[in-house]
């Protein structure tokens, strides 16, 4: 009995001991079944990030491909093509006084014609491209053929329908671009090198806004002289099937030349540059036209923009003829720039412009405007209105001026 009672407490400890032990093993079981749930938990958290990034990235990728068919860019037939379609409309009202009489048309603004443009690029290396283009303008009315005469024309028929550029290139960074086909001149646009943001309503092309407008002699009566007869800004050989050759840039500088079925050749120097508080471009341009009554032409323009906004841009250019004394014309613009609005840059600007000897020998022709535009970027438009005063003098007789207000839109795609 005595050993009974002795071995009782002895029994009682090792029951405790063991239950101590068996609890403390399953506290431990208990645990680790814990910290593997965690873990799974963790890792499912990390899946389904995971699987949201992987999400919005598909979501992007597929929102910058509908982007780029349904914006710049169109699908190709050849997947190693790249293809991007843009242009624009340009239509306006234009009023015309010729001193007698006055009318409003409505026209599509020459100064930069309603057009079209295709252009297909492939890389063939990080240094070459090959591209081709196709850019065709729609022309009804344009402000450059309304007159009294004529206060409509169609485009019906393919009237008013014109090529612009129906053209292939190579373009490489080390060795310049090669282009065959129709398209600019090498001296293609170095009368216009404008700066001032109002060149859509109002450049050295100052006939653009009414070129077919009759003047009327001192007694009323409509000459057979229109505005664009008297008034050019000689830019160069325009645009023709040729082979033109861009170098690189170097410090710049570009350097093209062109051969233009009809045996006329150009040549151009191009500059475009930044420096401390200005923009400055400039091009000039000699090309020899294949021509019975123009030996050679000598044209160019400069434009600078200042950071604060004031700009200034003069062109000048001079015919050498086989007879008679040789056409020229001056022309001189200064402008400014400002954020008026959050829309965007609002531009304003007043101009002028002489012609000498261009319609007949002895005229005097003398044009001013004044030009507004004003950008909406997220619209993509521009607004305008430009005022241009037309005067010839002529030593068969005196004819009136002629007042010309263009207002209108410009909507790009």
């Amino acid at each position: 009995m005595r050993l009974q009672k002795q071995l009782l407490p002895l029994a009682v400890t090792a029951s405790m001991a063991l239950l101590s032990v068996g609890a403390q093993a399953a506290s431990a079981e208990t645990e680790a079944l814990r910290a593997q749930i965690q873990a799974l938990t963790d890792r499912l958290d990390q899946l389904e990030q995971q699987a949201t990034v992987a999400t919005q990235k598909a979501e992007a990728a597929e929102a910058k491909a509908d982007a780029a068919t349904s914006g710049r860019g169109i699908l190709s037939g050849n997947e190693n093509v790249r293809v991007t379609v843009s242009g624009h409309v340009n239509r306006g009202l234009l009023y015309a006084d010729d001193g007698r009489e006055s009318e409003t048309y409505n026209v599509d603004n020459d100064s930069s014609s309603t057009r079209l443009r295709v252009i297909g690029e492939a890389d063939v290396s990080d240094d070459l491209t090959i591209g081709s283009a196709i850019e065709a303008e729609f022309v009804s009315n344009s402000s450059f053929a309304v007159n009294q005469n004529n206060q409509t024309t169609s485009i019906s028929n393919g009237n008013g329908i014109n090529q612009r550029r129906l053209e292939v290139y190579f373009d490489s960074k080390r060795y310049g671009k090669l282009w065959l086909g129709q398209g600019s001149s090498a001296s293609d646009g170095t009368s216009e090198v404008d700066l001032s943001g109002t060149d859509l309503v109002g450049y050295s092309s100052t006939a653009d806004i009414a070129g077919a407008i009759l003047f009327r002699d001192s007694n009323g009566t409509l000459t057979s002289t229109q505005v664009g007869n008297v008034f050019s800004n000689f830019d160069g050989q325009g645009r023709g099937d040729r082979v033109r050759y861009d170098t690189p840039s170097f410090g710049n500088f570009t350097v093209s030349a062109s051969v233009v079925d009809g045996e006329t050749w150009d040549t151009a120097l191009r500059y475009a540059g930044e420096f401390d508080g200005a923009q400055l471009a400039a091009a000039i341009a000699y090309s020899e036209p294949d021509s019975t009554t123009v030996d050679n032409q000598v044209n160019g323009s400069v434009s600078l923009l200042l950071d604060n906004g004031l700009n200034f841009t003069v062109a000048a250019g001079e015919r050498d003829v086989v007879s008679g004394d040789n056409p020229r014309f001056y022309y001189g613009k200064v402008g400014y720039q400002t954020q008026l609005f959050s829309h965007g840059l609002t531009a304003v600007s007043v101009d002028y412009s002489q012609n000498d000897d261009l319609a007949l020998q002895g005229d005097e022709g003398e044009n001013f405007g004044l030009q507004l535009v004003q950008n909406f970027d997220k619209w993509s438009t521009e607004g305008y209105v430009g005022y241009r005063n037309y005067q010839l003098d002529r030593a068969a007789g005196n004819v009136d001026d002629i007042d010309a207000i263009i207002m209108g839109a410009r909507v790009k795609f």
